[in-house]
């Protein structure tokens, strides 16, 4: 524990909180549609809300500014991170859908524009999944514009239109963010809370999980995926399939999300071991599961450059080394489940 040169008196505190007034901590929520095959979704759209005024507890501030229009969002509370806050406010404030943390965007002072305290807020970035948001009462209606439309609105909150250009810069980045909500393990690989995942990438002490996935189809062949030019590690090399257990799913769920998200398939899988990598950086547990499916595939670009099958005995072999970079632990996973493709070799 840092040791004080001196001890602060009551009458030091008083004077310092008296003339230091902190600023109230608040989380907005930006969520963000990247697109469908519908030409209204080509552009990828932002969640906007309408405040519910009737029923919001703060009507005055808004009948004082009168934002009709903005990301949902409150205060941080005493006892929680930004992160978990902003979990709460989402079953709150957006109940019915499903996102995903992706970034945190920017911090900003709230520049005057709430009457009620001086205020920061910190903007974070979540991917729509699935599902529509239900009106509630904070929200009485939902909206979800392009970028230029929330940026040439006369409906929307000023502070929110003010960074909308950094809400766009973090969008394309998006897919290398460090920021996502991670499930916390202790050393027995028992759940004990939620980390960042820049911490878990970063603190060797603090364990979390992922899941690992080898497909091979029905010739014997594996099947794998080069990894998005865009990733923050491996960019372009050959990897199997899987990812981090993120907070709120099980390692079965994320095993099954991260095969539809990685190779568009929704493939039975058997689970084969649990194994512990660690290193001077990071304590991972990682869950080592199989399954056998011929496609066809599909895959989110952000994520997977391409797919191509490989014929593990020459994969082995070394045959593929001059021509595909890919990494080693692909290799072990191969050798590991040699009884596998050798069954289906003989098919």
């Amino acid at each position: 524990m840092l040791k004080r040169d001196h001890k602060i008196t009551e009458e030091e505190q008083l004077k310092e909180l008296n003339s230091r007034v902190p600023p109230i901590l608040n989380v907005d929520i930006v969520i963000f549609d990247k697109g469908r095959p519908e030409p209204e979704f080509n552009e990828g759209k932002y969640l906007i809300g309408h405040r519910n005024v009737e029923k919001y507890k703060y009507e005055n501030v808004f009948k004082q500014r009168s934002p009709k229009w903005l990301f949902p969002g409150g205060r941080v509370r005493y006892d929680e991170s930004p992160q978990e806050a902003a979990e709460r406010i989402l079953k709150r404030e957006v109940p019915g859908i499903k996102v995903r943390l992706r970034k945190l965007i920017t911090a900003v002072s709230d520049k005057g524009y709430d009457c009620r305290a001086y205020g920061v807020t910190i903007y974070m970035l979540y991917e729509h999944e699935s599902g529509t948001p239900k009106i509630n009462d904070s929200f009485d209606d939902f909206r979800w514009l392009e970028a230029k439309d929330i940026k040439n609105s006369t409906e929307v909150y000023d502070l929110d239109i003010s960074v909308m250009n950094e809400i766009e810069a973090t969008v394309r980045t998006m897919y290398v963010s460090q920021d996502e909500e991670l499930t916390e393990v202790d050393k027995n690989d028992k759940i004990i809370g939620a980390i960042i995942k820049r911490e878990a990438h970063t603190n060797p002490k603090r364990f979390h999980r992922a899941a690992h996935i080898m497909i091979f189809n029905s010739k014997g062949q594996v099947v794998l995926q080069q990894r998005s030019l865009s990733k923050s590690s491996g960019a372009g090399m050959w990897d199997m399939h899987g990812g981090h257990q993120v907070s709120g799913q099980t390692i079965e769920q994320t095993a099954i999300h991260e095969l539809a998200e990685e190779l568009g398939v929704q493939t039975k899988l058997q689970f084969v071991r649990k194994g512990l990598y660690q290193s001077d950086r990071q304590s991972e547990f990682y869950y080592l599961y199989y399954g056998i499916d011929d496609g066809p595939f599909g895959f989110d670009r952000s994520e997977v450059q391409q797919i191509k099958t490989f014929d593990c005995q020459k994969m082995l072999d070394k045959k593929y080394d001059k021509d595909y970079d890919i990494l080693p632990h692909v290799y072990g996973y191969v050798e590991e489940l040699r009884p596998v493709w050798q069954k289906l070799l003989k098919k």
